[in-house]
């Protein structure tokens, strides 16, 4: 519930403390996740969409859903670790980052990569073509070793070919801005002394090289520059989340917060309509990157408001389709890419939509959701766990004998600082004490 007086909401939002989960952002990743394969299954999900006209140029844009992720990816990891990392970016403190960052994302990359690498490696043994969607890298023991390191992309130009999972070129690009986080904190870490409003422009003003680009000459989504998207994405997220830690929370903003629930998903879905009709059905331009200009104020909405759209993504069901979105973006393109280049084998029958293809592509989806279910609960937690759980134990145990020593009038023997040893992977953040039952964010 929205508190009814200023008076009663704390000066500096809690956004900065704790670790709960502001449960809108979580059931935004699901949105997006899903915008994103609806994307990759689009050519074949023609049919259906064929009668559902404004469907149709919003399936067309689910690309930019990860420019979507990569701002959220800013946003939550510099509300969590901001002050930790920019304030004191010790080796230990950076090591704690950078491991709890693996912990987060290698596993189910891993076991992705390895199922792909052999099933390219396999098909082209038997001598089936391993490349019907798109190119693949060589199924050797090196190129195995930068796949499962996550720099695959690093000093490519093509995202295509790159991977042997071709939505994997992001990952590579996550992987970068974590590294990059500890310097990008120190840097932007001052900033949080200007005007909320301020940091909100700045947010925008960060994200607008890809907006311009994307008006000028409609790049397709994988001839588009990653590390610009990466870059500009990645750090509007992070502005945004100066702007939002120390914003006083009053019934006015939470009014404006929820009219913009409303307001930045209409202007999304205008701007690919408009999209569509710009390009008139040229396959060679796509102009659906101009809605990212919404997407922070969207979020910005989302993480201070429970009411309109925030509270639809709230629900249960979409706050778990958000907890297991990136197996679900790991996951799909492995399913998609396995049934297609089965089926079109015989070059002469390639690409053809078949009745058969058709009635079972929603049925793919479906398979796709339920084995991101089964990673997520089979791998992603249990290794969260396993990776983080062992250190963070240890450290307790630590600073119990210290404590401990301080009490009897002793001397404690030097901590050792094991990296993830404080915060599991999956960060959250405490609950607005302005919105009782919310909480801040989940990445």
């Amino acid at each position: 519930m929205v508190t009814t007086t200023a008076q009663s909401i704390p000066p500096a939002s809690p956004t900065k403390r704790g670790r709960g989960e502001i449960r809108a952002l979580t059931g935004l990743r699901a949105v997006a996740a899903t915008w994103v394969v609806l994307f990759h299954f689009r050519s074949l999900l023609t049919p259906y969409l064929d009668h559902l006209p404004l469907a149709e140029p919003l399936v067309d844009a689910g690309w930019i859903g990860v420019e979507l992720f990569f701002i959220l990816s800013g946003f939550v990891i510099a509300l969590r670790y901001l002050d930790e990392v920019g304030g004191r970016p010790t080796p230990a403190v950076v090591a704690r980052f950078v491991w709890n960052r693996i912990a987060r994302v290698w596993p189910a990359w891993a076991v992705l990569t390895v199922i792909m690498g052999g099933w390219i490696w396999t098909l082209r043994s038997v001598g089936w073509d391993a490349d019907v969607l798109g190119p693949h890298p060589d199924a050797d023991v090196l190129t195995m070793v930068r796949q499962l390191s996550m720099t695959q992309m690093w000093g490519e130009d093509n995202l295509l070919g790159a991977s042997y999972l071709i939505p994997g070129w992001s990952i590579s690009a996550e992987w970068l801005a974590y590294l990059a986080f500890p310097l990008l904190a120190v840097l932007l870490r001052p900033l949080r002394r200007l005007h909320p409003a301020m940091n909100f422009l700045l947010a925008h003003l960060a994200i607008t090289p890809l907006v311009v680009i994307s008006y000028r000459t409609g790049p397709l989504d994988w001839s588009q520059n990653w590390l610009l998207r990466i870059a500009c994405a990645f750090t509007a997220g992070m502005l945004l989340a100066l702007a939002l830690r120390d914003m006083r929370t009053t019934p006015a903003l939470q009014t404006w917060a929820a009219r913009l629930t409303w307001v930045t998903p209409l202007v999304v879905v205008l701007v690919s309509v408009w999209a569509s009709w710009r390009a008139g059905g040229d396959p060679g331009v796509d102009f659906h990157g101009v809605a990212v200009l919404a997407f922070p104020a969207l979020i910005a909405a989302l993480a201070v408001s429970d009411r309109g759209t925030a509270r639809w993504l709230a629900r249960p069901a979409l706050v778990y389709g958000g907890r297991i979105s990136y197996c679900l973006y790991l996951v799909h393109f492995a399913v998609l890419e396995m049934a297609l280049t089965v089926a079109w084998q015989d070059p002469a029958t390639r690409f053809h939509l078949t009745p058969e293809l058709v009635l079972l592509m929603p049925l793919g989806i479906l398979v796709a959701f339920g084995l991101s279910a089964l990673l997520h609960h089979g791998v992603e937690k249990p290794c969260q766990r396993l990776m983080v759980g062992p250190p963070r134990r240890f450290a307790r145990r630590v600073a119990a004998r210290d404590n401990g020593l301080r009490a009897a009038g002793g001397s404690a023997k030097p901590r050792i600082i094991i990296p993830g040893a404080r915060e599991a992977a999956t960060e959250r953040l405490v609950p607005s004490a302005a919105v009782s039952g919310r909480a801040t964010a989940s990445r």
